[in-house]
């Protein structure tokens, strides 16, 4: 449900982040070493600063306690949040347009219902360049091209997750040498940011935080308002903001089927992470139809890049 924009920090800020960061590993004896991992790497980012970090952390003991902010700390992730594009911005994606594919790479379509709309382009040499980390490993070379059926002639066509018959409505594409998307409709920069997850996700009843206290979300929803500004729902990697509810269980239908999120759906929404996130930007233009916001996630640890095979996409309003 978040994330907070981060700028620079004092050697001193560095030091004091290190120290909570030791601290919270000390204390979290029951998170695996997967995620105590990642958040000592986010000592070491550039962008990372202590303010943030204190933030978060001051309103998680205030609210939580030692042992459950201990928990809920770990569960940090760092993203890329993507913000309108200022003269001098390194430009990292953008919105509508035409994309370049290669040659041997058709135009999607969803067969019986047409081309699919271009969504978004995300230029991984230029993320890879700037130092930013999305909390999973990507390619550093190529672009990510994402496209989606918003149903132009109001066939009443939809991608829904449980219908794999629907699955061709969206496809995420990785591509090498070829140019930027020409006349997109807002290029976008990347921000670092930390994100945490949604009070609704299952991963915080696996650490025994299934019950956040109403304050600390309520705080945590504050501090979103006056950091986001127009940046909602854009980011790449991290933990997904959604319109409803947590967006893993919803692609875990696309390998195990309709459901009512069981078990089985449960242990293997724990296996995706959200890759792409883009909303409807209702003031310059791009919209997807009945869609608020799309999401693409893979099936990933975020050790290793994924491959095409191992995305899934969902959408919420």
């Amino acid at each position: 449900r978040g994330h907070i924009d981060m700028s620079g920090r004092t050697d001193r800020q560095i030091r004091a982040f290190r120290r909570s960061v030791e601290d919270a590993r000390q204390q979290a004896s029951r998170v695996d070493r997967q995620r105590a991992e990642a958040i000592a790497r986010l000592a070491i980012l550039l962008s990372v600063t202590g303010r943030t970090y204190d933030q978060l952390a001051r309103l998680a003991h205030t609210h939580l306690g030692e042992a459950h902010a201990a928990r809920w700390i770990a569960l940090l992730r760092p993203a890329v949040q993507l913000r309108h594009a200022r003269d001098g911005d390194d430009v990292l994606a953008r919105l509508a347009g035409t994309p370049a594919l290669p040659d041997d790479v058709p135009w999607p379509e969803w067969p019986g219902h047409g081309p699919l709309g271009f969504v978004a382009e995300v230029d991984l040499a230029v993320l890879a360049r700037a130092g930013l980390d999305a909390g999973l490993a990507l390619p550093t070379d190529g672009r990510l091209l994402a496209f989606y059926f918003d149903d132009p002639e109001g066939t009443g066509a939809v991608v829904v997750t449980s219908d794999p018959d629907s699955f061709p409505g969206s496809r995420l594409l990785h591509v090498s040498h070829t140019a930027p998307t020409t006349d997109p409709l807002v290029e976008l920069t990347g921000v670092q940011v930390l994100t945490w997850p949604d009070h609704q996700h299952p991963v915080l009843e696996r650490q025994g935080l299934d019950e956040l206290p109403d304050p600390f979300v309520e705080a945590l929803d504050r501090l979103l308002e006056g950091e986001l500004g127009d940046a909602w729902g854009r980011h790449l990697g991290g933990w997904a903001r959604p319109v409803q509810g947590p967006v893993e269980l919803e692609v875990a239908e696309t390998r195990l089927g309709e459901a009512t999120y069981d078990d089985a759906h449960e242990a293997e929404a724990h296996g995706w992470r959200p890759l792409l996130q883009i909303d409807s930007d209702h003031a310059t233009g791009p919209s997807w139809g009945a869609a608020e916001c799309l999401y693409w996630l893979a099936r990933t640890d975020g050790a290793a890049p994924p491959r095409e095979s191992d995305f899934a996409f969902t959408w919420q309003c």
